[in-house]
């Protein structure tokens, strides 16, 4: 399969047949996400619409600023929740938005010793995410606020400790690595 190509974005596959997405909507939706963000980099989303799950992960191609990005999504990470098999607009600035800040995040050089997504503990994923969430929250993508803080919760325990970290985490701009995971530390 071929990929739509529409300025700075690619999507793959072109044309979707297991799931009702089309391409063009997608890469207006990241074309649009991008600007908001200031992502000027190439992207690459592609798409895995054999399955529902919603995992999705990023990487650049460089750690400099003209990096490529790449986003490898299964289906069910930009799916209307509410409609399944179809393309959930919000669901899709949730998610590929996480991953241009992680992008973005990742070209900075206090962020050169961060491993793959892949590498990432559970801990760690969930509280760039937690940082990720509150940035877009920020730029005017809509959030479900309460969702990351469960998710945060989840990690980091139902306590005024883990609270703490989640809002300190969800209202910051410009943290370091070290700065995003050292909630993880004081657990």
């Amino acid at each position: 399969m071929s990929a739509l190509v529409a300025g700075q974005v690619s999507v793959d596959p072109a044309e979707f047949t297991q799931v009702k997405y089309d391409a063009n909507e997608i890469a207006a939706i990241v074309t649009s996400l991008a600007e908001t963000l200031g992502v000027s980099n190439s992207i690459s989303l592609i798409v895995d619409e054999t399955t529902p799950l919603a995992k999705i992960s990023c990487s650049i191609d460089a750690p400099s600023s003209d990096a490529m990005i790449v986003i490898d999504a299964m289906s069910g990470a930009i799916e209307n929740t509410k409609q399944l098999t179809t393309l959930g607009v919000n669901q899709t600035r949730t998610s590929v938005g996480r991953m241009l800040l992680r992008a973005r995040d990742r070209m900075r050089a206090d962020f050169a010793d961060v491993g793959t997504d892949d590498e990432l503990t559970l801990a760690e994923s969930a509280a760039w995410d937690t940082y990720c969430a509150g940035r877009l929250a920020r730029a005017g993508i809509e959030i479900n606020t309460q969702r990351w803080r469960y998710n945060h919760r989840n990690r980091f325990g139902f306590s005024d400790a883990g609270d703490a970290d989640f809002d300190r985490l969800w209202a910051a701009d410009g943290l370091s690595w070290s700065e995003v995971v050292a909630g993880i530390a004081a657990d």
